[in-house]
This record gives structure tokens, C-alpha cells and sequence, in this order.
């Protein structure tokens, strides 16, 4: 299956991304494909990329967001399999081998999620990182990026909402559920995400609402499945 794994990595103004596209390269099992989707950076995002050419693909696009960017790296994706991977964030070399192995394992499995690592940046100070509470130990990672999908749940659960910005993946994982898609959560680390003043600071309280938004809303379309 080594052949059919497409995959997709919003970018804007990333500074990561040659780490990010390095952790995907040096997977034990090869992808079909690796898209990244340039959604209307104004750095060297684009310049950077380009440089790996063949082996990496550029779209690009003016600027609509990570979930309007990772739908059009699904739209031109090519192969039976989907995974995502955000700029700032590494993969474990052995992340799409376990996860395939879990595919042929059980043919009927949708989605197979891993754990994650929290990490510090390497240039974040000490006295920087002491004020950031985040676990560092692995947990089960209901991440995209640590996510491994058959396209077809795409097919049956649709996109990611593009009203949502950051609790775009919880809304998308809930209507997973509620159409009943059969999961896997390996006990290994697949995903490393890289805590940074940039992403932790900025996005945190927003993050917390959306995520809170997408609960009740999932929550709403329970209740009102089931008649309550």
C-alpha cells in the first residue's frame, strides 16, 4: 500500500515546513504523493517547497485558511489513502507503516489514529516553556496529524467545515462518529507537535472555543438523532 497514501500540508507562512516535509521523507513506508497547500503566504513558504521538487507538489492558493486549505489538497489528491500533517509538526518514521499495517490487518477499519508527543521547539528559553502547561508524555492522538484515512470517509462524512478554523478536525471526527466509521487508536507515538510561542499563544483561547463550539454542536446532532 505504500503507493496509495496521498499527503496533505496547509502552509502559511511556515517556518517549519522544510522539518515537517523532512519527517515525511524519511518514512520507512513512501507515500504516493506529498501536497503541500500554500494558502497565501508572504514569506519563503513557497520558495522552500519548491525545492523538493519532484518528490514534493505545490498549490497554491490566496489565502482561506488551514481547513479551505487542506479540502483542495484532498480535491487534488490522488491516492486511496489520506494523511495530514500541520508545518510545525513531525512524524515518526514508522508512522504510515504501522498505520497501513493496521489497514491490511482489518480491511473494514476507516480511520487509524496514533498517540502524540508534545514537544518544546529547541530555540524556545527555558523560563519560556515553564509558563506553557502542556503534557508531555504521550497521549491518544485525535489530531489529524496523527491521523490515517481510507478517502472514502471523506466520500461519506464530507470535508472539513471551512467555518470553523481551528475546531475544523473535531467537527469533522464527530460526524465520523455519528456515521458509525470503524476506528483504530495504536498504542504507538505517530505524531510529534511541536509547542512554539507562535502557535501555542496565538491560537489557545480560540482553539478552547471552537472546541467547545464543535461539542455542543455535536452533542445538538446526537440529541436530535436519537429524538431526544
Amino acid at each position: 500500500m505504500d503507493s496509495l497514501v496521498s499527503v496533505v500540508i496547509p502552509a502559511h507562512n511556515s517556518r517549519y515546513i522544510a522539518s515537517a516535509l523532512d519527517s515525511i521523507l524519511a518514512q520507512k513506508q513512501r507515500p504516493l504523493e506529498i501536497l503541500v497547500v500554500d494558502d497565501g503566504s508572504t514569506d519563503s513558504t513557497a520558495q522552500i517547497v519548491r525545492a523538493y521538487a519532484p518528490k514534493v507538489r505545490l498549490i497554491e492558493q490566496d489565502q482561506r485558511g488551514h481547513p479551505a486549505a487542506r479540502n483542495a489538497g484532498i480535491g487534488a489528491a490522488t491516492g486511496q489513502f489520506l494523511a495530514f500533517l500541520d508545518h510545525d509538526d513531525l512524524w515518526s518514521p514508522d508512522k504510515l507503516e504501522r498505520q497501513i499495517a493496521s489497514f491490511e490487518r482489518d480491511p473494514e477499519l476507516d480511520l487509524v489514529f496514533g498517540h502524540i508527543l508534545n514537544f518544546f521547539t529547541p530555540e524556545m528559553p527555558l523560563e519560556e516553556r515553564a509558563r506553557f502547561r502542556v503534557p508531555l508524555r504521550p497521549l491518544p492522538g485525535l489530531l489529524q496529524g496523527a491521523m490515517l484515512a481510507r478517502r472514502r470517509s471523506f466520500d461519506r462524512v464530507g470535508l472539513f467545515s471551512e467555518k470553523r478554523g481551528t475546531g475544523d478536525f473535531l467537527d469533522w471526527y464527530g460526524r465520523a462518529l455519528l456515521a458509525r466509521m470503524n476506528i483504530e487508536m495504536l498504542p504507538e507515538t505517530v505524531l510529534y507537535r511541536r509547542i512554539h510561542a507562535d502557535n501555542y499563544q496565538r491560537t489557545h483561547k480560540h482553539q478552547r472555543r471552537e472546541y467547545l463550539r464543535a461539542v455542543k454542536e455535536l452533542l445538538d446532532r446526537r440529541r436530535a438523532l436519537s429524538g431526544g
